[in-house]
């Protein structure tokens, strides 16, 4: 009985061909954006898709086998490139105000701002007949929510103790999802920015409401 050992030269054609392959993947991946962003997503059929990329529908198939699994690939690239944990948020010893506006201003610049963020959400609103993608999807959300939650609290301390602190994140998300969503009617960077500096005064209301009294001072006898 002998053994198939793989040779070196198999092993560089199993690498190469697993590259190639992962290169063909991003391939579909990026021009399944650029087609959802220019017809929708109920345009963006696997036809299309393939055509966009330059390959066949059964290059499409051969990899992804339906529309569902690759939109579900490619709201992990748009998730992914606005990565919640990345540096860059302020830390808890800057002064209320400025945590406030460099929070907002992070948040709004990393993924509110950029069109990718209307490209993951004409997949939202186009998938809701496709339970496979909203169940993903689902799941998604609930693991970014729970990531900015965790976020808010390290940026504002101040918040840690009040029972309605998840209802604020959550307010404070939708109104950025919002702004965002009103982008797909034009820019109104003025107006955005006015709502952002609201938004940062609403933070800073109930933070300096739940922080603690400061100590007073002893008197020198």
């Amino acid at each position: 009985m002998t053994t198939d050992t793989p040779t070196p030269a198999k092993t560089r054609n199993r690498a190469h061909h697993a590259e190639r392959s992962e290169a063909t993947r991003a391939q579909l991946i990026r021009a399944a954006i650029q087609v959802v962003r220019d017809k929708g997503y109920q345009g963006a059929s696997v036809f299309e898709v393939a055509k966009a990329a330059g390959l066949t529908p059964g290059a499409f198939q051969h990899h992804f086998g339906t529309k569902s699994v690759l939109m579900m690939r490619v709201v992990d690239e748009l998730v992914a490139a606005s990565d919640y944990n990345a540096p860059g948020w302020p830390a808890a010893e800057l002064p209320l105000g400025e945590r406030a506006r460099q929070t907002l201003q992070l948040l709004w610049q990393r993924i509110y701002e950029p069109e990718r963020f209307l490209v993951a959400w004409q997949v939202y609103m186009g998938c809701g007949a496709d339970p496979e993608i909203t169940r993903y999807i689902a799941g998604l959300r609930q693991t970014q929510q729970d990531q900015l939650r965790q976020r808010f609290l390290t940026v504002f301390p101040e918040l840690s103790a009040s029972p309605d602190t998840p209802a604020l994140i959550d307010l404070v998300m939708s109104t950025l999802r919002g702004m965002g969503l009103v982008r797909l009617f034009g820019p109104a960077d003025a107006a955005m920015a006015a709502q952002l500096d609201q938004l940062a005064g609403l933070l800073v209301q109930r933070c300096e409401r739940l922080a603690p009294p400061p100590t007073p001072r002893r008197k020198a006898p």
